[in-house]
């Protein structure tokens, strides 16, 4: 879909002094912005504004080359492997014949048809027909321009079919047109002009009569939509920056001399709806294996935190076993240096005692428990913590 073109630091130097930014980058396949851009970053000067529109003997003069090696490299669009080659020849009538809407309507599409049934019985909702819900062509027009945009949208579809376009309404109720096997969403919208309506004026007071609050100034504003008769066909999807999704009723142009154009358009659409989609696509590919990286160290690092929580709480457990079992100890031998009166009470809590140290130390337990490896985290960890990390031992 892509591909590169590659300069040498000189020669891209030379060019930019010999061509004007615009004529380059047209040449190159990229914008001028992005030409000027690598420029700067190889260290190669550009000329000033105004450069080209002075005469030759006012210009700046040509500075040295700048004393880098290495390649500037473009990424345009591949034109020879394009989904337009590969699937749609450029010598079709799509792209080589003047369409022109008739000027009445004749034997009409089933998608019209369907369509000028449903128009003809709706009712106005802010200035719009509104089709009540009917899955029928996305036409946004008011009542005036009925027979106009069953025209346009008949010529449309039968060009488009006899090109290899395919039309229908999908079950979001859009009217889709498949261009190489893409679809691509359009509409007919008109433009309307939105006027105010001002309130009534209030009452006249019959004399004598007692005075009452006016509350038509505290109403809703009230509007009134026209028509204007501007038509606008509209792709409804996102392109690459540049392409063009509109064709608008002009004075000298019309909607029905631009047929030809529209059709072009929508082949141009669906390359560039595919090259965003397949570049999406390969950013989110990407974005994922990011994310898949990052939680894997989150999960080595969570795992290898729990590790040493674990030890650190068997270490102190078995600390606080032994300092029980060093006084039980010392209690011990107190008792040989001074006996209480009853000894036979004092052996029995020294068991009880060393049972209780015993139940501390993790030793007196399962050591497969200790010295295992095996971390199991929950199943919604994420590896994103908030707030300040957990001093340990390994901390400092």
């Amino acid at each position: 879909m892509y591909t590169f073109v590659s300069f040498t630091v000189a020669e891209l130097f030379e060019k930019v002094w010999q061509t004007p930014m615009v004529k380059l980058a047209h040449e190159i396949g990229v914008s001028d912005v992005a030409v000027a851009k690598a420029c700067r970053k190889a260290g190669i000067p550009l000329p000033g504004r105004g450069h080209w529109a002075k005469s030759e003997k006012q210009r700046q003069r040509k500075p040295k080359p700048p004393q880098v090696e290495g390649d500037v490299r473009f990424q345009v669009l591949d034109r020879d492997n394009s989904p337009v080659k590969a699937g749609t020849d450029l010598k079709s009538p799509i792209f080589r014949r003047t369409i022109e809407a008739p000027y009445q309507l004749t034997e009409p599409h089933a998608l019209v048809s369907q369509w000028l049934k449903s128009a003809k019985t709706s009712k106005v909702k802010d200035g719009y027909l509104d089709y009540a819900g009917k899955r029928v062509l996305n036409v946004m027009i008011s009542p005036t321009l009925i027979e106009r945009c069953a025209i346009l949208f008949d010529a449309l579809i039968k060009e488009g079919e006899a090109d290899g376009c395919s039309w229908k309404i999908n079950v979001e109720g859009k009217t889709v047109v498949t261009v190489n096997d893409e679809p691509i969403a359009v509409r007919l919208v008109e433009r309307l002009d939105k006027h105010p309506i001002p309130p009534p004026p209030p009452p006249k007071r019959r004399p004598g009569a007692p005075w009452e609050p006016n509350f038509m100034s505290l109403r809703s504003p009230q509007f009134e939509w026209t028509s204007t008769g501007e038509l606008t066909f509209q792709i409804d999807a996102r392109m690459d920056y540049g392409e063009r999704k509109n064709w608008k009723d002009t004075k000298t142009s019309p909607l029905e001399k631009k047929l030809s154009s529209i059709l072009a358009g929508l082949s141009s659409a669906s390359v560039s709806i595919k090259v965003l989609r397949e570049k999406e696509e390969a950013r989110n590919r990407e974005w994922a294996e990011d994310e898949r990286r990052r939680l894997e160290r989150a999960c080595a690092t969570e795992t290898q935190r729990r590790l040493r929580l674990s030890v650190v709480k068997h270490t102190e457990r078995w600390e606080r076993a032994e300092r029980l079992r060093a006084f039980i100890k010392a209690v011990e031998d107190r008792l040989k240096i001074a006996p209480v009166a009853d000894q036979e009470m004092a052996n029995p809590w020294i068991d009880w005692a060393r049972k209780q140290a015993d139940l501390l130390d993790p030793l007196q337990g399962n050591l497969a428990l200790i010295t295992t490896l095996d971390v199991e985290l929950e199943s919604w960890f994420s590896g994103s913590h908030y707030g300040q990390a957990e001093k340990g031992w390994w901390s400092e």
